[in-house]
């Protein structure tokens, strides 16, 4: 005759829907698409093409070049001289070089006409006025004023919307899993950080007269860094299943999703000007999300067994004893001290696992079967105890056994499914004979099976 069991139904520990969903990032990709629509502030500066057309890089340019070389800057001034033809904003490197204008004031009379240095000195002027025209010195990081509190702004400025879209879709499929383990703050979190390390990045490569960082691109590779470095096993990502027309989730490896930075960062590079020191940002925001993460990493929570007592020196001198003893393939000896912990806390997790495995030994399959029906029937609500369940079930059903009470075998039917191991809880489910928990163990299998992708599984699981 059965003893009657009073079993415990755990809870599905998983958030609903709506909280588990990327809203921390959904919303700032649109923060970030607005941001190009409303300020899509072109490559070209308005202040440069006025340096260019005003005639005032005609009159000072070559000195300035000269400049450098006799301060004993002649790489910079070879740089600037080579990269002239190609990008305009080179430029800025004598827009803004106060130390040059001090100087060319002082020695105008060597090089210039009279008439040259009224004009030079007409357009010098007019600078501020035209500083203020261009959208990129007012919002980006401009030499003249890099002010740091600039870099969170630097990513809803500039850049083309098609790369900014681009780099958003190809971040779609991580989205979802990131800040699900991570939470939302974690997530906003590292999107600060990450505008911090792109800039630094980009100045690191970035010289005077270059381009101000700006656009979404480098930042937003902190979130692909920190996806990666979460990653440890496989990964469950919806797909779109034409022959069901629904969304079903697919197992997969984390590294086959790798193309997917690499192929923002190499739109970074060959679309963003200048390309090293794009390429510099993205790579730097890349990586600090990838070590980031492991200090942001959430510790894995596993639900308190009700262990109050084991805290009691005479328990754990119990526990200790028996684990000694199955050391030494005592398993009389084994049994006896955990049925001593048992007497006092009939759920005791450990002491359960350590029966079974003591009764094992034994070969007494009458009393082996009353230790699997005590540690089956136990609802193991944290990850590791459902594991653990799982691997002692495996063993057990590989020998000669007596079977389990239904009510057993629906609350394993459970813990099999909380463990994923999906084989054998359908192979269990199959042989439960009616019973009130028999429904809900079946539709809780099923979920899980769908959730996977396994739906011909599921339907072929009969309530």
């Amino acid at each position: 005759m059965t003893t009657p069991i009073t079993e415990q139904t755990p809870t599905d520990p998983a958030p609903a829907a709506w909280r588990s969903a990327p809203w921390v990032m959904a919303c700032l990709a649109i923060a970030l698409l607005v941001g190009q629509l409303f300020n899509s502030a072109t490559p070209s500066q308005p202040v440069l093409n006025w340096y260019q057309s005003s005639g005032l890089k005609a009159l000072e340019w070559d000195n300035y070049l000269s400049w450098l070389r006799f301060n004993n800057q002649s790489a910079l001034s070879q740089q600037l001289e080579q990269n002239a033809d190609m990008d305009a904003h080179v430029y800025g490197a004598a827009l803004f070089a106060d130390d040059f204008v001090v100087d060319s004031k002082r020695r105008a009379r060597d090089f210039w006409s009279a008439a040259e240095i009224e004009q030079w000195d007409r357009l010098r002027k007019k600078i501020p006025a035209q500083v203020t025209t261009s959208n990129l010195y007012r919002w980006g990081l401009p030499d003249n004023s890099p002010r740091p509190a600039r870099f969170f702004t630097a990513p809803f400025t500039g850049a083309s919307l098609w790369l900014t879209l681009a780099s958003l879709l190809l971040l779609v499929p991580l989205a979802p899993t990131l800040e699900r383990r991570l939470g939302h703050g974690r997530v906003f979190a590292l999107w600060i950080l990450g505008c911090l390390l792109s800039g630094f990045g980009y100045l690191l490569l970035a010289s005077p007269g270059q381009i101000p960082f700006h656009g979404a691109t480098a930042p937003l590779l902190v979130w692909f860094g920190a996806f990666f470095g979460l990653q440890r096993g496989a990964l469950s990502l919806p797909v779109w299943h034409p022959k069901h027309k629904r969304w079903q989730r697919l197992s997969v490896s984390p590294y086959t999703l790798l193309p997917l930075p690499v192929a923002a960062l190499a739109a970074l590079a060959l679309f963003s000007n200048p390309l090293l020191a794009n390429l510099s940002a993205g790579l730097a925001a890349f990586f600090g999300g990838l070590l980031l993460v492991q200090i942001m990493r959430p510790q894995p929570v596993e639900a308190e067994q009700e262990n109050h007592s084991s805290q009691d020196p005479q328990q754990l001198s119990s526990l200790t004893r028996g684990w000694d003893a199955l050391g030494q393939l005592n398993g009389d000896a084994a049994s006896a001290a955990f049925e001593q912990v048992l007497a006092k806390e009939p759920n005791h997790f450990d002491a359960l696992t350590g029966l079974f495995t003591a009764q094992q030994m034994s070969g007494d399959t009458t009393t082996l079967k009353h230790a699997a029906e005590a540690l089956f029937r136990h609802p193991a609500r944290a990850s590791g105890e459902a594991l653990q369940i799982s691997q002692h079930w495996k063993q057990y059903n590989q020998r000669k056994r007596e079977p389990l009470s239904t009510g057993t075998g629906c609350q394993l039917v459970l813990t099999l499914t909380h463990a994923r191991d999906f084989q054998q809880a359908e192979a269990l489910a199959k042989q439960l004979d009616e019973h009130d928990h028999r429904k809900n163990a079946i539709n809780t299998l099923q979920r899980a099976l769908e959730q996977e992708g396994l739906s011909h599984r599921a339907k072929a699981l009969t309530l």
